[in-house]
């Protein structure tokens, strides 16, 4: 993360009450992880954020705990104003998407941070805490989480649809993207690999 972010001033990014808020899912919290780790979904349930991000160049770096996700986009979007020697440098980068395993992800975008914290409830009911961190908030609107309470949502009623399809006695799994799914694929590997001791 530091790599990636460290040249954000990040001691200046204050914590906004008003733009954060937590959100009831109906789904098992692992389904909610799935659904924020790959990218297969992005062009046919958020059409806003598919025009902000370039769907053909998003890039998964996976970790030992954590995966990044790098969503880049053009001058129409903000992007970060990176500095000379930086890994991304003369990239066009709207976000930077950390998840850290199990269930926290840091999404960085020019305009501040939105710290999401996934915590289970029941097996098939999650609280997702959405807490929102401004830098820059003239860079908020014309940014890649401009719509966060409509991704959201978004997401929600996709996570939803797969809890209610996997109990169905018609569901098989299948096999993982090798282009899209990297971060899913590793997330089970983790889970598989703490389940079994």
């Amino acid at each position: 993360m530091e790599e990636r972010v460290g040249f954000l001033p990040l001691h200046e990014f204050r914590f906004e009450p008003s733009l954060s808020k937590d959100y009831l899912v109906n789904a098992h919290w692992a389904l909610y992880c799935d659904n924020y780790l790959e990218g297969f979904h992005i062009p046919f349930v958020h059409p806003e954020l598919n025009q902000a991000l370039d769907y053909g160049t998003y890039e998964t770096v996976l970790g030992d705990y954590f995966n990044l996700q790098v969503g880049y986009s053009d001058t129409s979007v903000e992007t970060f104003d990176l500095p000379a020697g930086h890994l991304d440098y003369g990239q066009q980068v709207a976000a930077y998407y950390f998840w850290i395993f199990p269930n926290m992800m840091f999404n960085f975008y020019p305009w501040g941070l939105s710290v999401n914290v996934v915590k289970p409830l029941t097996i098939d009911k999650t609280k997702v805490s959405f807490l929102t961190y401004l830098y820059d908030e003239s860079k908020m609107g014309n940014s890649a989480g401009a719509l966060l309470d409509k991704v959201e949502r978004e997401d929600e009623f996709v996570v939803e649809g797969v809890q209610k399809g996997i109990r169905s006695r018609f569901y098989q799994s299948g096999r993982f993207s090798p282009t899209r799914e990297q971060g899913v694929h590793h997330f089970q590997r983790l889970i598989t690999s703490f389940l079994a001791g």
